[in-house]
């Protein structure tokens, strides 16, 4: 029988990281797959960001660790000696840089707590243009997923009858299995109310004002798609009314202060790094005397960093990307 080769997922860090289900084929012989939140069946992805930190985590022996990092969050890459290809490459490479990465979605579960990794087969490096079209595609993937978690949550169906359903309903075998298993794992509804701020967010950080123009009049509109059907309705209160609030309203206030956080420690950042980085208490200290929390500086500090916009080379120093 001829093998055949998983299909490579397109999914964004936050979702992967959130994952905690793993499902492995009858007789422990077949692949092992990761169930993501949004029902992707993954045994392989594909994922572009920036190559924020590499480190060899073991002693007489390439066993290479690294973060990349996607506008949501960081993956986890690893390349040891059974991929010496991407060992190879992150011997040798700098920090930071757009990179691609093909791998295996890998599940390791302590106690109660998950971590989701990938095991390199391919890492090259790229270009920003390749991760801004990766972005966009992957929050139309992920909305792809979504949409096919609602027509879950309209059939009101579980198990078999659900992937009946949603195979009638043109979703296909790969991501209706998935959805059957994520649907009860995740709670659907709380997945399809949580991931839309994120998708447009990752769209934000690549859209037009930042110079990038998507490829298509379909992903021109994708960043207005995300929101659409978002709303969410809460119980009915004492009163017996239906309070009914979008989950952009209900965040509109806090991302607006993230943003200029964000923007006021990138200019600080800017005005002080001379060459070497800037000291993060130094950064600290600056911000504080114009008014921020330590709090809100580090907030700023962590989502710039998860969108690849600086990195920390050393313990303590931030730089620009």
């Amino acid at each position: 029988m001829a093998l055949v080769l998983e299909p490579a997922w397109r999914i964004f860090a936050n979702e992967f990281n959130k994952s905690t289900l793993q499902l492995k084929e009858e007789g422990g012989s077949g692949p092992t797959y990761i169930i993501s939140p949004t029902g992707a069946k993954i045994n392989r992805l594909f994922v572009v960001g920036v190559l924020t930190e590499v480190e060899n985590v073991r002693e007489n022996e390439d066993l290479w660790r690294a973060r990349v990092a996607d506008p949501t969050g960081s993956f986890t890459v690893y390349a040891g000696k059974y991929q010496s290809e991407g060992a190879s490459f992150l011997a040798n490479a700098d920090v930071p840089q757009f990179v691609a990465v093909l791998g295996r979605a890998r599940l390791y579960t302590r106690a109660d707590t998950s971590y989701t990794s990938i095991w390199s087969n391919e890492i090259s490096n790229t270009t920003e243009t390749v991760r801004n079209n990766w972005v966009i595609t992957t929050a139309e993937r992920t909305l792809d997923r979504l949409e096919a978690l609602k027509i879950a949550q309209n059939a009101a169906l579980e198990g078999e009858a659900l992937r009946s359903f949603l195979l009638a309903n043109n979703v296909n075998e790969l991501l209706a299995d998935g959805i059957i298993r994520a649907w009860p794992s995740y709670n659907g509804s709380d997945v399809m109310a949580e991931m839309p701020p994120i998708i447009a967010s990752a769209i934000d950080t690549v859209a037009e004002s930042h110079g990038f123009k998507p490829a298509s009049e379909e992903n021109q509109v994708a960043r207005s798609t995300v929101t659409e059907g978002s709303t969410v309705q809460a119980n009915e209160n004492a009163d017996g009314q239906t309070v009914e609030l979008t989950n952009e309203q209900q965040a509109s206030a806090t991302t607006d202060v993230l943003a200029r956080n964000k923007e006021r420690v990138l200019l600080t950042m800017n005005e002080l790094d001379s060459g070497p980085g800037v000291p993060y208490d130094r950064l600290i200290e600056i911000l504080e005397s114009q008014g921020l929390e330590e709090d809100d500086v580090e907030d700023a500090v962590q989502e710039l960093m998860d969108e690849g916009k600086c990195y920390e080379p050393k313990l303590g120093i931030l730089k620009l990307i």
